[in-house]
Parts: C-alpha cells; structure tokens; sequence
C-alpha cells in the first residue's frame, strides 16, 4: 500500500517487542490495536445484548447509536500514544518509521495526553462535523462537556483516569503539526467507519444527558479497561506491520479475531433456564421452609429492586436467596450473580456450596463460568478447573469453561465478570473506592445481582460502603439480595435509602417491626412481609451467665463428660491460644481443637475441613463425642456446625445470636435444651469503666461499646432464655435502639459516647473515600491507588506474612507440595504492630533468593526464615517500632509473636 499523505497513520507503532538486535523489531501498528480494542469493545456488547441494551437505556442513546458511538470512542482509546514522547519510547522505530529523530522525553502519560488531545483538538473538529446547523453560542463548550466524561472514560483504560498536570505543556508540544495531523486523519477515516451519520447526540440536549453521561461513565470505563486487556493479548491479535486500509483490517482481521477472544474469555452472555422452583436447585430439601416458599410466590418486578431478608441461623437463607436470584434472572433482571461473603472462610464455604448448584441457572446447553473471589483465591482456581473436569463438566463444556476461566482468574479484578462470582465482600465495595480498575468491578456487577451475606456484620464504616455500593448498583439499573439473621431498624432504613436513591426514587419509611421478616424495595413500592417462623429451629437458648473461668471450666468439663462435643467461642486469639492450652492439659491434644484466623492458609484450610468433619451437619457421634473446640469468631459465620454446647465470652449480641446459631443446629436423635454459657463480668448497675476490660483485656479493644455490652449482659441474665425468632427483634433494639442507651450506668457512657463518636468518624471516611456517583469517571482530588491498599476496612493495618522454611542453604515454602501456589498457601495475615517487616540482620540473602522464584515476587508481603526448633519452628522479623520479635510457628497452634530476638 503506498504510504502517501493519507496515509502516514501507519508510520505509529502501538505495541512493540523489546529492543532487540533486529533491523526491524516486531511491532503492531497502533491504529490496528486501536481497531483491535473498538472490536472487541463491540463484540463484548452485541453478544451480550442484554448488557447492550442496560448501555443503551442508561446513555439515553438507541437504535445502534450506543453500539456505533462506543465503538468509535474505543478506536481513540490509545490516541495519546501518537505523541513523539510515547513514539520515541522507541527511538529505533521511531527513526525506521518516521524517518526523523527527537529528543521529546515521555514525561506526560500517554493516557493524560489522549485524554487532553481529545477536549482540545477533537472536540473542534466534532462541532464542524455535528452541528453545522446550530449557532455556535456556547456550543462548543458545552459539547465539550458533554464528551469529556466519555473522553476520560476511554483514555484511562489503565485503570484510573487520565490525571492532567498542573501545569501542562501546550499540546503541540507532543503533537507537532505533522502527528496532530496524521492522528486527526485517523479520527476522520474511523468518525466516517462508525458515525456516517454524525454525533448520536446533540449540545443542546445538555440538560438531558450531562447526567446521564456522567453516571454511564463509570460502566464505559470499565468497558475499556476489559477491551484492551483482552485486544492487547498477542494469542489473539498479533504483531501486524503491514499497511492495509482500516476497514480491511477491520472486517478480515479485528473482528473476526475480536469474536474468538470474547468466546475464549467467556465474556459472551450464556442463557438462563426458566425458573422451576426450589425443587430444581435443590432437590434434597423436601420440605421447604416458609422463607424458602416465600421466595417462590413473591411478586418480582422488572426494574431495580432490593431485597432484604431478616431470618434466624438455619431458616435456609442461602437456598431462599439462591432461589429468589433465579426467578430475577429468569425475568430479564439480570444475567448472573456475586456473592459476598464477610470473610475469606465463608468465601470458600459458600463457593463449595455453589457449585453443585450454579450451573442449574443456566440452560442445558450453556457454559457460564463460577469464580472465587478474595485476596488468596488464586490457588483455588487451578484446583476448580480441575474439579469441573473430574464431575464430569466435559465434552462440551470443560474446555469453554476452563478456557475462560484461566483468563477470568488470572486476576481478582477480572473475577467480577464472570457469570457467577463467590468472594469477600472487599472484592465488590473496590467498585467504589478510587483504586486502580475500580470500573472494571462495576462492569462485572452491571446485569449481575449483588448478594451481600451476614450484613449484620458490617462495621459502620463497611456499612456506608456498602449503602454508597447500593447507591451505584441502583443507578446502573441492577438489583440486590441482602442477607442478615438480625438487623437493627436503623440499619434496615439506611440501605433501602441509599438504594432508593440510586434509583431515583423516594424511598417511603419502614414500619414493619416483624420478625423474620423480607423487604422488598422497587421503584413501584416497598412492602414488609413478614415470614412464618419456622417451628423446627425456634426452640429456647437457655442461658447460663458464667462470672468465672472455674466456672466455665466446671460446665465444659460436664457437658463433655456426658458424651457431647462443645465449644469455647473467645474473643481474641491470645485468650483463644490460653484457653487451648489449658485443655490440652486436662483432655490432651486428641480431644482439643484450635481455630482461629493467624494460621498459614494451607493449615487453616485443613482445619476447617476438620472441624466440619467432626462438627458438621454429617459428623458421626463416635467422632463428637468428649470433642471440644477452641475457636474465634471464625466459627459464627456461614459454617454449618452443630455443637451439643457452648461457651461464649460476652460479644455484641448480634454475634452471640449467631453464634448461639451453631447449638443443635441439626435434628440427632433425643437432646436436652440447648444451652450457651456467657462469659462476662455481673452486669451491676453502677458498673465502672473498667467493668469489660478488666475481665477481657485483650477483647476490650475488639468490642469497643462496653455500653451496649453491658445492655447485652443485662438483657440475658434477667430473660435467662431466648426463642428465635420471637425474641430476635427484641434483643436487637434492648440494645441498639436509641431509647436503650439511656439505661447505660453512667461510669460507662462517657467510653460509649467515644465510640458512638469514631462511629460516626468511620461513616465519614468512608463517605469522603468513596467514588461520587453524579461527579462521573474523572480525575479529582482523590489519590487512585492499587487494590492491595485499599481501605475496604478500617482497623489496625495488617500485613501479609509468607512462612518460609530453612532447608539447609535454601529456603522453600512453609507448604511445599509444587501445587504452583505453594507460597500463597504458606502465607496468613498479621497485624502490622506485631509484624511490619523482615529483620535485616537475619538470612536476607536467603530471603531475597526465595522472593526471586515466587511467581508475584514477593510484593506486598513479609518472607520469614523459620528454623525447626522441636515442635515448632521459630524465626524473627521487626515490629512496628523497629523491635526484633520471635515468630513461633506450628500447625496445631497457628502463629504467636513475642519481644526477644534470640532465635
């Protein structure tokens, strides 16, 4: 093709492999990968016609117009990299292709540049082709602001957008005459491929669509950032140095190669089975509950709805929420689904529930993929792959499936858009926090139903995320699930309000004080209906206040000495690792279990394989018997364990319902009433300060309202039992209502009014960290970030810690099995006071030749060299204040951190 004035758009590489001895390095012409990502931008939405159209009802802009005006804006995505800054990142290919040299640094991204090209030269350029007719009064600055919220939202692809200099350099700087005029000959011959008819939208609808253009942009953000990743992959779009005309490229090569990389990435829509009932999904549950028969004859409606399910521990929430998310797919409301979970534990808990169950979602002939999502699920997925294979997913649907997801997986960012995604609820609020690839989280939740578990367990700052993700997920036309066993009315209000105005619709008050209880918020109406307790699991608690640890002792020691099995629920690790001592000594390590959250990953995930073993729904008696265990507060979330009694320090009373949800969870023949121990100090009326600390000095700083711990206490030794669910709305306001905390002796209320007031400190940060729903996808103040900083939690800084054994001059994995994930399975989480970094003094050239193998190199995380020492293995790190610590180890007790440094 002869390379005349027309045609110097090709003399721009867009990819390029590394400097090379070569005469003519391999490199991809950039207006072909800017044609590579529009394709597969375009193919993403017309095979997901659903998505399309959410795209379209949003935009305000139809009959192809969305299709065609996102396809072109993708085609500028890279439009910065024109600039003889990028071109010269190259100086070989920039000389070979431009037959020049230039000393032009690259010290302004090419995203920024894009981004500044676009309002500065193309905007112009768009009121000469669009709006011929209208006079210019003011026009062009409000088309200006019109496209600026798209022109952000493509040009910062990589994650975050485009943040101009403060004093940037004039434009031509970057674009000389010759570039800006190759690169506007580009915008010209693509605006003529895509837009023929011009601009699908006119300046002097500003009113109309500036709004809307700015809310769409979070989606269309996350839009780009998918179809570059994808349309940069060499397996699917490679290195092309040949000149040919642009709609050549794209009708015999972009396309057709668009089309294969979105099959293979599974990012095509999968149809949803007609919806059949609960018997379908779960044909073992013969006898449905009331909720569970609810959920099946609720009217749904179409747009964006809430729902809000209050039910006791064991009322069968997840089945009834499986249930609901079918009947909302099977009408159009969404495509898919995200689960989060509160912790990692109930992550993987529920994904291995929901595999035997997500594919009956789907039609038989589809493929949809399931994901597990959390800061340790990589790993995961190479054995769900694997799995897929082995029950039998072949033949048609192993290989689409684990094709796309390999590439799904790869990275928690891209975990969202598969078709079913399990995870800790971290993963979806990083869709409002400024952090890097924040869009493509939204992305992945458009058409998706986002249902939020255990919702009780959000701390006010987690709980304004979360109202602020409901907001963004209402406003994109998507529908939620919340699930909770207790929630304070306040609490019930602040999410329907903050979903309602993410709908655009005047939420009316909640007045049903029932219990269970659904709600169920649409744009139409919200009704409160209350669910049918269900007689099989609304037995009494006895409660039995324990003031002492001979006490607790003296009931543990009877109630194991009968042929139960029991649990000690404490508050901390280090009252946990106390407590799991002592009974070692009295039952021996056969009969005594630990579990609690400061294991390597590959010992806790054996753990809690164990611990349902002999505590789960199909434990044997034999295996119970005599058996206890010593647990945090992993235990009272979404594990199905069944105890015969159990211990609980004092905890809100929130957590002492759940946890109290673990005793005679399921039917075993003849029991006697179930019982919970409290242990906690007398609730006296004239209570000091120091009324919880001085019992729990350590769970003092955990649980921070000694005032409404007092409430707790108070309320359980006058009722001296409780039924659920008659009592479960009234244990929650004795505690949380605002007339209740006037009853708080008042030594006590002085600490509670300071934790009330870094309350309401934590629901202001979280409402200054979260994105603006109307200020769309532009650069503000706010400092984007990687997601492995992202404040989804407050709370003391932790770090991640990876064990390392010394095997002779090597260091290897505390987990060494060559699983390819061996270092993740060796690491777990500490706080940072305890654990802040490695000790220099202490075998760092063997540290740094272990992060050398490790596939992420070791970021983000603090190697620990551990010697064998007996039974347990021991190495030293630094503290927070720059103190050497010993780091003790072993797999029955997890890891324990002292001051020292004489390993």
């Amino acid at each position: 093709m002869d390379l005349s004035d027309n045609n110097l758009i090709y003399r721009y590489w867009g990819k390029a492999e590394k400097a090379s001895d070569k005469e003519f390095p391999d490199h991809h012409l950039l207006v072909y990968h800017c044609l590579d990502v529009a394709a597969v931008g375009n193919v993403i939405l017309d095979r997901q016609p659903d998505l399309l159209q959410k795209f379209e009802n949003l935009s305000g802009l139809y009959s192809n117009s969305f299709l065609r005006w996102s396809t072109f804006l993708l085609a500028i995505h890279d439009i910065g990299k024109f600039a003889d800054g990028f071109q010269n990142l190259r100086p070989d290919l920039f000389q070979q292709l431009q037959k020049r040299c230039t000393q032009m640094p690259y010290n302004e991204r090419h995203d920024t540049l894009g981004h500044r090209f676009c309002l500065e030269c193309l905007t112009p350029v768009f009121v000469k082709k669009g709006i011929q007719d209208h006079e210019n009064n003011g026009i062009e600055k409000d088309l200006q602001d019109l496209l600026e919220p798209w022109f952000s939202a493509v040009t910062g692809h990589h994650g975050r957008p485009p943040k101009p200099d403060i004093l940037p350099q004039p434009i031509q700087t970057q674009f000389p005459d010759q570039v800006c005029k190759d690169t506007l000959t580009y915008v010209q011959d693509i605006f003529a491929m895509f837009l023929p008819n011009g601009l699908p939208f006119q300046p002097d609808a500003y009113d109309h669509f500036y709004e809307t253009f700015n809310r769409i942009s979070w989606l269309m953000a996350g839009l780009a950032v998918a179809a570059d990743w994808i349309g940069s992959n060499k397996r699917w779009f490679p290195y092309n140095m040949k000149a040919m005309p642009l709609a050549e490229y794209w009708e015999d090569i972009a396309m057709p190669q668009a089309v294969k990389a979105v099959a293979e990435c599974g990012l095509t829509a999968q149809a949803i089975a007609p919806s059949a009932g609960m018997n379908i999904l779960f044909p073992d549950i013969t006898m449905p509950t009331p909720l569970q028969r609810l959920v099946e004859e609720i009217e749904i409606n179409k747009g964006p709805q809430l729902f809000i399910i209050e039910e006791v521990t064991g009322g069968g929430k997840t089945e009834a929420a499986l249930t609901l998310a079918h009947r909302l797919m099977a009408k159009g409301v969404a495509d898919g689904l995200f689960m989060a979970l509160p912790t990692m534990a109930t992550a993987n808990a529920m994904h291995t529930r929901i595999q035997a169950v997500y594919r009956k979602l789907f039609s038989d002939n589809s493929g949809p993929s399931l994901i597990l999502a959390h800061s340790a699920s990589q790993m995961t997925l190479d054995l769900e792959r694997k799995n897929l294979a082995d029950k039998g997913y072949g033949h048609g649907h192993s290989s689409a499936s684990q094709d796309c997801n390999a590439w799904l997986a790869d990275s928690r960012k891209k975990a969202l858009l598969a078709h079913v995604g399990v995870g800790t609820i971290d993963q979806a609020l990083l869709a409002i926090l400024a952090v890097r690839h924040q869009s493509l989280r939204l992305l992945g939740l458009a058409r998706k139903l986002l249902l939020v578990d255990e919702v009780h367990a959000c701390d006010a700052y987690v709980h304004r995320l979360l109202c602020t993700l409901l907001q963004f997920h209402a406003a994109h036309g998507n529908s939620a699930i919340l699930l909770s066993a207790t929630l304070p009315q306040a609490m019930r209000a602040e999410l329907i309000r903050a979903f309602s105005e993410g709908a655009g619709t005047r939420t009316l008050g909640i007045k049903n004080n029932a219990y269970p209880l659904l709600t169920h918020f649409s744009t139409e109406d919200i009704r409160e209906l209350p669910v049918e307790a269900r007689t099989s699991i609304s037995g009494p608690v006895d409660i039995q206040p324990l003031h002492s640890a001979n006490e607790v002792h003296q009931r543990l020691r009877e109630a194991l000495e009968a042929g139960g099995c029991a649990c000690w629920v404490r508050n901390t690790v280090l009252d946990a690792l106390e407590a799991y001592r002592e009974w070692v000594g009295i039952l021996g390590d056969d009969k005594v279990m630990l579990f609690h959250a400061r294991f390597a990953l590959s010992d806790r995930l054996k753990i809690e394989r164990d611990v349902i073993r002999y505590f789960g729904p199909n434990s044997k008696e034999e295996d119970r018997r005599g058996r206890l265990l010593i647990a945090t507060q992993v235990v009272e979330q979404s594990l199905d364990l069944d105890f015969d009694f159990m211990v609980s320090d004092l905890a809100p009373i929130d957590l002492l319902i759940q946890r109290a949800g673990r005793l005679h969870r399921h039917a075993r023949g003849q029991r006697n009433s179930a019982i919970l121990g409290v242990y906690m100090p007398e609730p006296m009326e004239d209570a000091g300060k120091e009324w919880f600390k001085a019992m729990f000095p350590k769970a003092a700083w955990v649980y921070k309202h000694h005032g409404q711990l007092w409430l707790t206490a108070t309320w359980l030794c006058e009722r001296k039992e409780f039924s659920m669910p008659d009592d479960a709305r009234e244990m929650i306001e004795r505690v949380y209502g605002d007339e209740s905390q006037k009853a708080i002796p008042k030594d006590l209320i002085l600490a509670e009014d300071q934790t009330m007031g870094q309350d309401m400190a934590d629901r202001s940060l979280a409402s200054l960290n979260s994105l603006k729903l109307d200020d769309g996808y532009r650069c503000t103040m706010t400092n984007w970030q990687d997601d492995a900083f992202a404040p989804t939690r407050l709370g003391e800084p932790t770090v991640t810690v990876r064990l390392a054994r010394l095997n002779g001059k090597q260091l290897v994995p505390w987990f060494s099995k060559n699983t390819g994930h061996d270092w993740e399975l060796s690491q777990l989480s500490i706080r940072k006071s305890q654990i802040a970094s490695e000790d220099s003094n202490y075998l760092q050239e063997l540290v740094a030749a272990a992060r050398a193998v490790m596939p992420d190199e070791g970021r983000y995380c603090v190697v620990i060299p551990m010697k064998e020492g007996g039974d347990t293995w021991r190495g030293q790190a630094l503290n927070s204040q720059d103190q050497t610590v010993d780091v003790i180890y072993n797999s029955l007790m997890g890891l324990e951190v002292s001051k020292g440094g004489n390993t």
